[in-house]
């Protein structure tokens, strides 16, 4: 995994921790300062991307249980064999 990578793996990682960024820097041993500017790097490749983002090895969730986070940050967090329900959501943005 390059740099590039592993910055967007850790970012995407500590969006699903729903822990603030001091606290997951806390725990995995990242420089506050640093990971900011990953975080900076991680909105400005969104922006690029219209929102989207590729995630490769995303944390496993359990079936029927989704979260969906908006550009403007706001998380929706749900549980649903409803995919109509969770089609909505998606595109609310």
């Amino acid at each position: 995994m390059d740099k590039k990578e592993h910055m967007l793996s850790q970012v995407a990682a500590w969006l699903q921790s729903g822990l603030t960024q001091r606290s997951y820097c806390g725990q995995t041993g990242i420089k506050l300062a640093t990971f900011n500017y990953w975080v900076q790097k991680f909105k400005d490749q969104e922006n690029l991307m219209g929102g989207f983002i590729e995630i490769k090895n995303a944390v496993p969730t359990r079936e029927n249980s989704y979260e969906i986070t908006y550009p403007n940050g706001v998380v929706v967090r749900l549980e649903t064999n409803n995919v109509q329900d969770l089609s909505t959501l998606v595109n609310l943005y």
